[in-house]
């Protein structure tokens, strides 16, 4: 389960609607400075990502909850995402060089259509099963901190 703290920001009849902003992994070393992924991760600002997620749990505006997705749904959602179209731009550029006997425009022109039809494809395909994998769910509310004097 890949995990990661969010913040519910409305509360709805059928759920929660909760927000969690993205975090660069680089600009933490000494050396972000002089590193170009440093130096965009910078430039480029934060997103924040929003989820509306059914739960019976009692939460309020501003909590703090811990959220989840399934790893096996991110992996097959990779694999659709950039597999599929792969595996079409290469199949279709094979067949209109190999098959059809087309020169390299025809190639190039067999690659494109079969792209568009693989990202339509696979389009097609994760609307029908990120639903079920890719759902992000509640694992706990998270205690708040009390301070102590």
């Amino acid at each position: 389960m890949i995990e990661e703290i969010a913040t519910v920001s409305a509360i709805h009849p059928d759920g929660v609607e909760v927000v969690c902003f993205s975090k660069s992994a680089c600009g933490q070393c000494q050396h972000s400075s002089n590193c170009g992924t440093g130096l965009v991760s910078k430039a480029l600002p934060g997103r924040d990502h929003r989820f509306i997620i059914a739960t019976d749990l009692s939460l309020t505006v501003n909590q703090q909850v811990r959220i989840g997705i399934p790893e096996q749904g991110v992996i097959t959602s990779a694999l659709l995402v950039y597999l599929v179209p792969l595996l079409m731009i290469l199949g279709s550029a094979l067949l209109a060089s190999a098959g059809l006997g087309l020169g390299d425009g025809g190639t190039l022109l067999g690659a494109v259509i079969g792209g568009g039809i693989g990202f339509g494809w696979a389009s097609r395909l994760a609307r029908r099963t990120s639903l079920q994998l890719t759902a992000p769910i509640i694992i706990a509310p998270l205690l708040p901190v009390s301070q102590r004097d």
